[in-house]
């Protein structure tokens, strides 16, 4: 899937339909500056380029000019992580005032819609960034008072509302502006790495709404184009997600497999029906399968006169390493099979395997009871299982 990350120091170039190149200007004050280089960098085919530099003079003055066929995201830089993003159109003329000590949340803009959306929208994200910040340092501050369970209870509530908060912040600023590209940008924030504000599972439909405005205006445009796709990819995973359910969810029963065993003789999934049984997908080659072996063998001695059955497929390549694989973690006792075609088995696009570990397991009727069981998780279940039984 190709994704698209767009934070506020990834900018992404867009293109409209324009043919004629239009000036624009940026000019403003930077307040306590001392003679620093400040740089115009703007996003060109996936890259950023410094389109200017200049040296600030004594008040701090800055003016660039240039020219733009098409809107394109752009960024005042005076350091690493300290840096203004904005989105200017043709013949925009920008004007901006800012502290240079901490340009990303302290400036404010003038001249462009867009850019003054992004600056509004950015510093509500700063202010929740903060917030949240303050609250894990109240914890650390907590981590040896006698009350940190209270506590870390008091934090997890605060932590809640801030992002319940700034979700509904962000759903209000794109549906109140639609058709700004700034909206496009909201998509994708981030509080810290990987706590998204808006989850493209559970709110695919602003995603959409998004999709549909910006592609019918900017149909030329590169990250509305990937926007565009990745919206194609999510529906697409969502009705495979939906097919796998019908074929492997819960209460089915799996696709019936049929496959040679070390010896040549076909076995059948079909055939294991009576037994607790569970369908397991691994590789001599796979390190997380052969570490979860051992796992198996325990459960399969302690369980196997109580009717558990292992039905194990390979991924193999070939016979001699398969049968090494069976040899060395003394997995002999049950059922093997492989047609030893890799990732090419007839199994993988049957059971729609992504990767590997993977497993199933059967009850007596064959249907699904549950998937992906390893370690701790699958002794538990068998011990639930066989109790029930007795």
């Amino acid at each position: 899937m190709k994704k698209i990350i767009i934070g506020l120091a990834i900018l992404m170039s867009f293109a409209a339909c324009s043919s004629n190149k239009t000036s624009y200007k940026i000019e403003g004050n930077l307040q306590n500056s001392n003679g620093e280089t400040i740089k115009l960098m703007a996003m060109n085919e996936n890259k950023l380029e410094v389109v200017d530099s200049l040296v600030l003079d004594e008040k701090g003055h800055f003016t660039f000019t240039g020219d733009l066929e098409t809107p394109n995201f752009f960024m005042l830089i005076s350091g690493q992580r300290n840096y203004i993003t904005l989105i200017i159109h043709p013949g925009e003329k920008l004007n901006i005032e800012a502290d240079i000590t901490d340009m990303v949340s302290n400036y404010e803009v003038k001249g462009s819609d867009d850019s003054r959306l992004l600056q509004e929208y950015t510093a509500r994200l700063m202010g929740s960034i903060k917030e949240l910040t303050q609250l894990s340092q109240t914890y650390y501050d907590s981590i040896n008072s006698p009350n940190i369970q209270e506590i870390m209870d008091d934090l997890n509530v605060k932590s809640e509302a801030i992002m319940d908060s700034m979700k509904s912040f962000t759903i209000n600023f794109i549906e109140k502006n639609p058709g700004s590209l700034a909206t496009l940008i909201a998509l994708y924030q981030q509080v810290g790495p990987n706590q998204y504000i808006l989850d493209p599972t559970t709110d695919i439909n602003y995603y959409e709404n998004v999709d549909s405005i910006l592609f019918e205006k900017y149909p030329e445009s590169e990250p509305v184009q990937s926007l565009h796709q990745n919206i194609l990819d999510m529906k697409q995973r969502a009705k495979l997600t939906e097919l796998r359910n019908n074929m492997l969810g819960t209460g089915k029963t799996p696709p019936d497999i049929a496959l040679p065993n070390p010896d040549g003789d076909t076995l059948r999934l079909s055939d294991t029906k009576g037994k607790i049984v569970l369908l397991d997908f691994w590789a001599a080659w796979c390190s997380p399968c052969r570490r979860e072996n051992p796992n198996l063998v325990a459960n399969y001695k302690k369980y196997k006169d109580n009717g558990f059955e292992i039905f194990q497929v390979s991924l193999d390549k070939t016979k001699e390493n398969w049968l090494k694989g069976i040899a060395d973690d003394k997995l002999g006792k049950w059922l093997h099979v492989s047609d030893l075609k890799y990732w090419n088995s007839s199994v993988v696009p049957l059971y729609q395997i992504e990767g590997i570990p993977a497993n199933f397991l059967l009850d007596r009727e064959g249907k699904i009871i549950a998937q992906n069981l390893r370690g701790e998780a699958l002794s538990i279940k068998l011990k639930e299982l066989f109790s029930q039984e007795n």
